[in-house]
C-alpha cells in the first residue's frame, strides 16, 4: 500500500473530535495509543491512553486487537504518522490520528507526580493486591477532601469536598467487597493492614503523599486547591481506566469500570466549580 492508500485508510481528527468520541464510546471498544517517548508520556497523556512508543510499537502489534478503532497521537506529527503507517500495514482497518498531539488537547491530562516513584501499584501482583492498594489511595484522598472541606471558606466548594470525601468512603467499601469476593474470605478488622507488602498509609490518588498535599494546600487560594483536586482525580481516572482494561479477573475489571466512571463524574463536578473561579 502506498502513502496515499495509507492516509485514505486513516482519518485525521481534531482534538475536539477525539474528545467527543471518547465521551461517546466505551473504553473497551477502542484503543487509545500514545506513541510519544516514555518520558513524554510520563509528563502528560490522555486519561486511559496506553504508552506505545513508536520505536516499540511494531513489537506490540500482535498484542493489540486489530478489530477495534485506534486513535493515535504523539509528541510530533511525524511520530503519529509513522504509527499510522505501521498500524494500517498490520491490518488495522480503522485508524484515527489526533491532529496537533497533546498540545492541541485543552483539557485534563494524566501525568506522573513528584512522588510517582512511590506508586504502590508497581508492587501489586494480583487483583486482590490491586484492590488493597486502591483502597489505601482512596483513604488518603478521603482525608484530603475532608480536610479541604474544613479549610475552604467558599460554601459551594466545602459542600463538594464533603461530597467527594463521602464518595471515597463508598469506594473503600466497594474495594473491600471486591477483596472479599476475590479471596473468598472476610476482610480482617484492621483491613487493609498486613495484607500485602508496601506501606500505603498516607498516600493519595496519583501517588502524592497526603502530608505533602496538605502542606502544599496550606495558604492556597480556592482556585489552586480545586486545580490540585482536578489533577488528583485525573490521575485516579487514568489509573482505573487502565486497570479495567488490563486486569484479567472479570469481577475486578467490573469494579474498576465503576470506579473509573465515578472518577470521571468527580472530574466534571470539579471542572464545573473551577470555572466559577477563572
Amino acid at each position: 500500500m502506498d502513502l496515499r492508500g495509507i492516509f485514505r485508510s486513516a482519518q485525521t481528527w481534531s482534538a475536539q473530535e477525539v474528545r467527543d468520541f471518547l465521551q461517546r464510546e466505551h473504553p473497551e471498544d477502542y484503543l487509545l495509543l500514545d506513541v510519544s517517548r516514555p518520558e513524554e508520556y510520563r509528563e502528560g497523556h490522555l486519561p486511559g491512553a496506553r504508552s506505545a512508543p513508536l520505536e516499540d510499537l511494531e513489537d506490540k502489534l500482535t498484542r493489540l486487537a486489530s478489530g477495534k478503532p485506534v486513535i493515535v497521537y504523539g509528541g510530533s506529527a511525524l511520530r503519529s504518522l509513522a504509527a499510522v503507517s505501521l498500524l494500517v500495514h498490520a491490518g488495522f482497518s480503522e485508524v484515527h490520528r489526533m491532529e496537533g498531539g497533546l498540545q492541541a488537547w485543552h483539557g485534563n491530562v494524566a501525568a506522573a507526580t513528584p512522588a510517582a516513584d512511590r506508586d504502590l501499584f508497581s508492587l501489586a501482583r494480583s487483583a486482590e493486591e490491586h484492590a488493597v492498594f486502591a483502597w489505601r489511595l482512596e483513604e488518603g484522598t478521603r482525608v484530603f477532601y475532608a480536610e479541604m472541606a474544613e479549610r475552604v471558606l467558599d460554601k459551594e466548594a466545602a459542600v463538594l469536598f464533603r461530597e467527594l470525601a463521602g464518595a471515597e468512603e463508598h469506594h473503600k467499601a466497594t474495594l473491600t467487597a471486591l477483596y472479599e469476593g476475590l479471596t473468598g474470605k472476610s476482610a480482617p478488622p484492621d483491613f487493609p493492614a498486613g495484607i500485602c507488602q508496601g506501606d500505603g498509609d498516607g498516600v493519595m490518588e496519583g501517588g502524592m503523599l497526603l502530608s505533602e498535599a496538605l502542606e502544599t494546600a496550606r495558604g492556597m487560594q480556592i482556585r489552586q486547591i480545586l486545580e490540585m483536586a482536578v489533577r488528583l482525580e485525573t490521575n485516579a481516572y487514568d489509573r482505573y481506566l487502565l486497570m479495567r482494561l488490563e486486569l484479567e479477573d472479570e469481577n475486578a475489571r467490573r469494579v474498576f469500570e465503576i470506579l473509573s466512571d465515578e472518577e470521571r463524574r468527580h472530574l466534571l463536578k470539579l471542572d464545573q466549580l473551577l470555572r466559577h473561579f477563572i
